[in-house]
């Protein structure tokens, strides 16, 4: 019988389970993280490597650690050279990375680790069982639901045919890796694309890259007005009463699909050099051409031919854990609101026990909620109330 289970070991999950260790309101033995990945940040980590990020888009106070200059003062400490940049001091990410596993190792999170895939989650009067899909249940007082959107990435409908071929890649695919050579078409236009269409320029044996997006690159300096962080925005927005205008608040805030000034002036740079095509319009078809490269077919009638295609298309628009989430929320009658997500007070605490943070918690956070200050938003509220 544990008190408290963490289903999700990313951001979100670590920086709950982390605070509830520092804060003392959980004894290692006390504590159970499952996750789907061998380490925490696992999923974080593989895909920002793989597209080669070297500083993050938030701020120098967004990160794990309750003290909010904790990572200034270890990049002091750790002689980290040019460990910020820019006018919002943004974080190198091995720099990041390295304090989040630091902090994480301090506390014992890994300690309270097990590698599993949760199937089920159940109230009894014990308390919640949780299953995982080797067979295995837990009792726990309380569990936080902290999974991450991108375990489901997004494949548009023109692309589902060739899922299986090899030479169609979606960067949130864990298996996936980047072409060595050839010609390569990246589909996207956000924060994830341009880091891929730029790392791949950098590849002399890459014979051409080519990024295709729906829309002329955004530039945005974060993915939200960081009014979102304090009352500035949501003062107004916990006064909406609506789910569904809480929802259409949230989509308009998001800067979604954009990319930074920083990165998109080295885009240009790329472009002008001619290592790099931008287009922007919409795809209509896909064909695999006799000589087995792929063929994109534009609205335009304009066509595009590539030896690989790396999607950097996002995760689906769904709410994390719902194959088995649905059960529990029938049962137990829980509040959702039309789009399905939890309806949930300001404690975050869904029912008996039972905590959301990320995006599963966004219709009462706000926008930022998936975000790095969003999760030191969830766990704040989590320990207060939990």
């Amino acid at each position: 019988m544990y008190k408290w289970v963490v289903i999700g070991g990313g951001i979100q999950g670590s920086c709950v389970a982390s605070r509830l260790l520092e804060e003392k309101k959980a004894e290692r033995k006390d504590l159970l993280i499952i996750d789907s990945h061998k380490q925490p940040l696992e999923r974080w980590r593989t895909v920002t490597d793989k597209i080669e990020m070297e500083y993050l888009r938030s701020p120098l106070v967004h990160h794990l650690h309750t003290d909010p200059y904790s990572l200034k003062k270890y990049s002091s400490v750790n002689n980290y050279a040019s460990g910020f940049k820019g006018r919002y001091q943004r974080p190198r990410l091995d720099m990041f990375n390295q304090h989040c596993l630091d902090l994480l190792e301090e506390t014992g999170v890994m300690e309270c680790w097990l590698q599993g895939e949760v199937n089920g989650l159940k109230w009894t009067e014990q308390g919640w069982k949780v299953g995982i899909k080797d067979g295995r249940c837990f009792f726990s007082e309380r569990v936080v639901l902290a999974m991450g959107v991108n375990h489901t990435p997004h494949y548009p409908s023109w692309a589902e045919k060739y899922r299986d071929n090899k030479a169609l890649e979606h960067i949130f695919e864990m298996n996936s890796r980047l072409p060595d050579t050839g010609d390569v078409i990246v589909i996207g236009g956000g924060m994830t694309a341009g880091h891929l269409a730029y790392a791949l320029t950098q590849k002399e044996s890459i014979h051409s890259v080519t990024m295709v997006k729906r829309h002329p690159l955004r530039i945005h300096h974060f993915d939200s007005d960081p009014g979102w962080l304090g009352p500035k925005y949501l003062n107004k927005y916990h006064k909406l009463t609506s789910y569904k205008e809480r929802r259409k608040t949230i989509q308009k805030a998001r800067n979604s699909g954009s990319i930074t000034r920083d990165l998109y002036l080295k885009l240009l740079k790329q472009e002008r050099l001619g290592r790099l095509d931008i287009h922007t319009g919409c795809i209509e078809d896909i064909r695999e051409d006799t000589d087995g490269k792929m063929q994109l077919f534009m609205e335009n009638q304009e066509k595009l031919k590539g030896s690989s295609i790396m999607l950097a298309t996002g995760p689906e628009i769904a709410m994390p854990g719902k194959e088995w989430l649905d059960p529990i929320i029938k049962q137990m009658g829980l509040p959702c609101a039309p789009c399905g997500f939890p309806v949930v007070p300001k404690s975050l605490e869904w029912k008996n026990g039972l905590f959301v943070a990320g995006a599963l918690a966004e219709l009462e956070i706000g926008p930022v909620s998936r975000n790095i200050a969003g999760a030191r938003k969830a766990a704040e509220r989590i320990l207060r109330y939990g």
